[in-house]
């Protein structure tokens, strides 16, 4: 009888685990904005959005995602292209210095076609929305470490500092 109650006993633990790690699975799809409805993360983003708004900011978006991916690939390539010309026994400088030249001419239309599609983004808002878009942009750049030397915007030396 103790075998049946244990064995019975540790079923139900090993049936209760399962599904907690199962429910843990469907929370973390649901989490996170590559996740969510593109429509939702426009609207709270950017207040009062009208479906008008809503629908050209998303054609845009997803044309500029295209163009994005394009030139990403094209960026990892020429870097992968880089790095197997430095790691022969003699690199030939001349070709090293044209390929960065190459990277760094794709890195320069990146920067220019984001400019270019925050700003036909920002053509699209109210005065209040272009507000909360900049502050928003702002926000962002400072937490991905953009502002400033150091990922938090202070010169890199956050990590050092009481050690």
């Amino acid at each position: 009888m103790k075998k049946v109650s244990t064995l019975l006993v540790m079923t139900v633990i090993a049936l209760t685990m399962s599904a907690q790690g199962q429910n843990m699975n469907v929370k973390r799809q649901n989490a996170g904005y590559m996740r969510a409805n593109p429509e939702m993360v426009a609207q709270n983003l950017i207040p009062d959005l009208t479906p008008d708004q809503l629908e050209k900011i998303q054609s845009l978006r997803v044309q500029h995602q295209k163009e994005s991916l394009l030139l990403a690939n094209e960026i990892r390539e020429k870097r992968a292209q880089l790095r197997t010309m430095e790691q022969v026994d003699k690199p030939n400088l001349k070709a090293v210095n044209s390929k960065i030249d190459e990277i760094t001419t794709l890195q320069n239309k990146k920067y220019k076609m984001n400019a270019e599609h925050r700003s036909k983004v920002r053509s699209l808002l109210t005065d209040e929305q272009r507000v909360q878009y900049d502050l928003r942009n702002r926000r962002d750049n400072y937490r991905q470490g953009r502002k400033g030397a150091g990922m938090y915007g202070d010169g890199g030396t956050r990590q050092f500092r009481n050690r």
